[in-house]
């Protein structure tokens, strides 16, 4: 069998090669370098949705497991029983909510990575015109 070759690139050492020998051409070398943080942004703000997705569902089925440990232990002629399942659908909620509007906040941390900051509006100044009397 082969063995990978202990030289394999990522993506980013490609790019960084070609930054390095873009340097007569400075403008490319500009507009690749902004190409290239823009997609590391994109890509991280994409993996920590990833991330934060697979916590809620890691706190759901813990949130269910624990649920369903109570229900078992004590029937559902107990009032405790009702209250865990209370408490089990309200994070439920909680959760979809959150996965309803993760998908909206990853738009919006993308978005911030394509496009430039937006300048701050000029403090307006004092007039230099006089009123006529």
């Amino acid at each position: 069998m082969t063995k990978p070759a202990e030289t394999s690139r990522t993506l980013f050492d490609t790019m960084t090669a070609l930054l390095s020998n873009m340097s007569v051409a400075p403008m490319g070398t500009i507009m690749a370098k902004r190409m290239l943080d823009m997609q590391q942004g994109i890509a991280s703000e994409m993996n920590q949705a990833a991330h934060d997705w697979l916590d809620r569902r890691q706190a759901a089925v813990t949130s269910l497991v624990g649920t369903a440990h109570k229900v078992m232990d004590k029937g559902f002629s107990d009032t405790a029983t009702y209250t865990s399942m209370q408490e089990w659908y309200g994070s439920m909620v909680e959760r979809l909510a959150a996965d309803m509007k993760s998908p909206y906040d990853l738009m919006l941390a993308c978005s911030a990575h394509v496009t430039p900051p937006a300048a701050k509006p000029a403090e307006k100044t004092a007039s230099t015109f006089r009123r006529a009397a």
